[in-house]
């Protein structure tokens, strides 16, 4: 990172740290910091739809298709004047690209989705995000106001103003639909124990099905075969 991305970043963390008892309070900043839930709680429902969005590039995405895909993905919720808690999300993924960087776009995607469209177009993200720096795998999306919102709402997120976004951050198999929501946000250790956990799933499946692919399906014309004759392994199959 050159000197010039550098101050500005120290720039938004500083920014951070001067704003925290404001926004880890009831019903300012943030709203509903001073009560956090569990670190690590299933939460509402992620059910991401495919509404047409775009990233800090002016690429055209779809989002569970495009954005999401198959990928173990991982979603925070962002805006570019934000000056306290977004900059720590912010900073959060920018180690996780980092740590992640061998599975970066192969297997997981950062997703920064904007909570405030109206003023965070794609040249906005795009210069906001310079200061993290992200790699191929990493998407910063917007999008019109009405698509936006879908997107939002199909995380489980709804909110009536930007400032009042839930600090938060998913991490998801986009393919199997499992989610899980954490609050601690500056914990990317946290994230990465939960991304380790979802590829160990993934490897588990497709192992699971490697093997039942490879076993020799039962005589159906025999059924006494699986007790007489059959090959160990063989798949019973259905009448």
């Amino acid at each position: 990172m050159n000197r010039k991305k550098a101050l500005a970043v120290s720039a938004l963390m500083l920014g951070l740290a001067l704003c925290m008892p404001r926004a880890w309070s009831h019903g300012e900043g943030h709203e509903g910091h001073s009560s956090k839930p569990p670190a690590s709680v299933t939460g509402k429902p992620v059910r991401p739809v495919d509404a047409q969005l775009v990233d800090q590039d002016g690429r055209k995405l779809r989002l569970a298709s495009d954005a999401l895909a198959d990928k173990i993905v991982v979603v925070g919720f962002v805006y570019t004047n934000c000056t306290d808690i977004c900059p720590m999300v912010s900073q959060t993924f920018a180690q996780l690209q980092a740590s992640l960087a061998p599975l970066m776009e192969k297997k997981v995607r950062l997703v920064s989705m904007t909570v405030d469209p109206v003023r965070d177009t794609p040249a906005r993200l795009k210069e906001y995000s310079a200061h993290f720096e992200p790699k191929p795998g990493w998407l910063w999306l917007t999008g019109d106001v009405s698509n936006v919102a879908q997107a939002l709402q199909s995380f489980g997120i709804h909110i009536t103003r930007p400032e009042n976004h839930p600090a938060q951050i998913l991490v998801g198999d986009a393919k199997s639909g499992r989610w899980t929501r954490l609050y601690d946000v500056d914990r990317p250790q946290q994230v990465l124990a939960k991304v380790d956990e979802l590829i160990a799933a993934q490897r588990a499946t497709k192992s699971a099905a490697d093997e039942g692919a490879g076993r020799e399906p039962c005589n159906r014309a025999a059924p006494q075969a699986l007790s007489t004759g059959a090959k160990p392994g063989c798949v019973a199959q259905p009448g």
